[in-house]
C-alpha cells in the first residue's frame, strides 16, 4: 500500500487552486511571453560569458569552477527569498528582478571588447555569470510560481509543469543561434547589447505582466524573508522553519522523496557537460570560427529537442499513474546517460548536435513527470518554499558536477571523464530505483 495520497494543491485551508484561477489562458501568456525574452536574454549573456571564458588558458577548469559558484550562489540566493517570492507584490518583484539585472549586462558591454586573459578581466567576468545566471534563477521561481497560478484549470500538470519550466530550453534554441551568428561574424559585443535589449524590452512589457497578475493575488503567508526585527539571526530561524516544513511535505510522499534523489543525478550530469560543451567541442581540434559554430549549433540542438519533447507531451501526456510516469522517466534518463557516453566514442563534430537534441527531447519527460508531480502535491500558497528546497537539493549536484568535470576533462580529457560520470549514475539511478520501489510496497505504520 502507498504511504501517501495526491491531493489538489490549496491556496488557503480548503480552497483548491483551480477556483481562483482565471478560465482562459491570456493572463498566462500576458506573463509567459516577456518572461521567454528575459530569459533570452540572460541566456545570451550566459552564452557569451560561456565562450569567453573558455578562450582563456585553462578556460575549461574556469569554467567550471565559475558555472559551479554561480549554481550554488543562486541555490542560496532563492532558497533565502522563497518566503517573499510566495507573498510579496509579483509586479514589483519582476521589475526589481529586472532593474537589477540591467547592470551586470551592462557591464558586459566593456568586457567582451577585452581579450579574455588578464586574471581582473576573469574575476569581473566570472562574477557577472554569477550575477546574471543567480538573477535568472530568482526571477524563474518567481515566474513558475505566478505561471502555475495562472494556467487555465483545463490543463492537466503535465502541460503547466512544462510550459512553467520551459523558458530556458526556448532560450536554448534561439540565444546559440543569435550569439553563434555573432560570434561567426566577429563581434561578441553584440550579444551583449542584445540580453541588454531583451531585458529592456521585458521592462518595457511590465504594465502588460501587471494586468496579468492581478487576475490572481498572491496568497502565500510571509516567509522567513519578510521577519523584520530580530537580525540576521532571525531570518535563519525563519528560514530553518521554512525548510524544516518543507522536509516535512516531501518525507510524507515517496514519490518526491524518489524525485530529489532523481533530480540531483540528472544534474549531476546533464546540465554539466551542457556548461562544458566548448571545451568538449576543443578536443575535436577545429578552428575558433568551426567550433564557435559547433558550440551554438550542439547548443540549440538540445534546445530544439527539448521543444520537441514538450510538444510530444502536451499532445501525449505521461502516464497519471506516479508508478508508471516515475519508471518512463527513469528510462528517459537512462537514455540520456547512453546517449552521452555514445558521444564520447563517436569521433564525429556532427554527434554533438545529434547527441543534444536527443538529450534534449529526453529530457523534456524528466521536467514533465517531476513538475506534474510537484505540482500535485504541493500547496500553493508555500509552492515557491518548497520548490526553493527541492531546488537546493536537486540542483546542488551542479556546482559538484560542473566543477569534477571542468577539472577532471582539464586532466583525464572530457572523453574517458564522462565515460565514468555515466557508469557512476547509472548505478546510482538503479539504486534509487530500488529503494522508491521498497518505499511504495511497504505498508505504512497506519495502514
Amino acid at each position: 500500500m502507498r504511504h501517501s495520497r495526491e491531493q489538489a494543491p490549496v491556496t488557503s485551508p480548503g480552497v483548491p487552486v483551480a477556483a481562483l484561477r482565471p478560465p482562459g489562458a491570456g493572463p498566462f501568456v500576458g506573463v509567459w511571453v516577456p518572461s521567454v525574452v528575459t530569459v533570452i536574454g540572460t541566456g545570451l549573456a550566459v552564452f557569451g560569458l560561456s565562450w569567453w571564458i573558455s578562450r582563456a588558458p585553462d578556460g575549461g577548469a574556469h569554467l567550471g569552477v565559475v558555472v559551479a559558484v554561480a549554481s550554488a550562489v543562486s541555490l542560496l540566493s532563492v532558497l533565502l527569498l522563497a518566503g517573499v517570492i510566495d507573498s510579496a507584490d509579483r509586479r514589483r518583484t519582476v521589475v526589481t528582478l529586472l532593474t537589477v539585472l540591467v547592470a551586470p549586462l551592462a557591464v558586459l558591454l566593456h568586457l567582451f571588447g577585452l581579450g579574455p586573459g588578464g586574471t581582473l578581466a576573469l574575476l569581473a567576468a566570472g562574477l557577472c555569470y554569477v550575477l546574471v545566471y543567480s538573477l535568472q534563477q530568482i526571477y524563474m521561481a518567481a515566474v513558475e510560481n505566478i505561471g502555475a497560478d495562472l494556467a487555465p484549470p483545463s490543463w492537466p500538470p503535465a502541460r503547466t509543469a512544462l510550459l512553467t519550466q520551459i523558458h530556458p530550453q526556448v532560450a536554448r534554441v534561439i540565444a546559440p543561434l543569435a550569439a553563434g551568428a555573432l560570434l561567426t561574424w566577429g563581434s561578441l559585443r553584440w550579444v551583449s547589447v542584445a540580453a541588454l535589449v531583451c531585458t529592456l524590452l521585458a521592462l518595457a512589457a511590465v504594465p502588460l505582466f501587471g494586468r496579468a497578475v492581478a487576475t490572481v493575488r498572491p496568497t502565500g503567508q510571509p516567509g522567513a524573508a519578510e521577519v523584520t526585527g530580530g537580525g540576521p539571526l532571525t531570518l535563519l530561524r525563519g528560514v530553518w522553519r521554512d525548510a524544516a516544513g518543507s522536509v516535512r511535505l516531501i518525507r510524507s510522499h515517496p514519490e518526491l522523496v524518489f524525485l530529489v534523489f532523481f533530480g540531483a543525478l540528472g544534474n549531476l550530469i546533464v546540465f554539466p557537460f551542457y556548461s562544458v560543451l566548448p571545451a568538449f567541442d576543443a578536443e575535436y581540434h577545429l578552428s575558433t570560427t568551426a567550433q564557435a559554430g559547433l558550440y551554438s549549433t550542439a547548443s540549440s540542438a538540445y534546445g530544439v529537442g527539448m521543444l520537441v519533447g514538450c510538444l510530444v507531451l502536451v499532445r501525449f501526456p505521461p502516464p497519471a499513474d506516479a508508478r508508471a510516469s516515475l519508471r518512463l522517466a527513469s528510462i528517459a534518463f537512462a537514455l540520456i546517460l547512453a546517449v552521452l557516453f555514445a558521444t564520447t566514442i563517436a569521433p564525429w563534430p556532427v554527434t554533438v548536435v545529434v547527441a543534444m537534441g536527443a538529450t534534449g527531447g529526453l529530457f523534456s519527460i524528466l521536467v514533465a513527470v517531476g513538475g506534474a508531480v510537484w505540482l500535485r502535491l504541493t500547496p500553493a500558497a508555500i509552492r515557491v518554499r518548497v520548490f526553493s528546497l527541492r531546488r537546493l537539493t536537486v540542483f546542488s549536484t551542479i556546482p559538484l558536477g560542473s566543477m569534477l568535470m571542468g577539472i577532471g576533462g582539464s586532466v583525464l580529457g572530457y572523453r574517458v571523464f564522462i565515460r565514468g560520470m555515466v557508469v557512476f549514475t547509472l548505478v546510482a539511478l538503479a539504486v534509487v530505483w530500488t529503494q522508491y520501489r521498497r518505499a511504495v510496497s511497504t505498508p505504512s505504520p497506519t495502514d
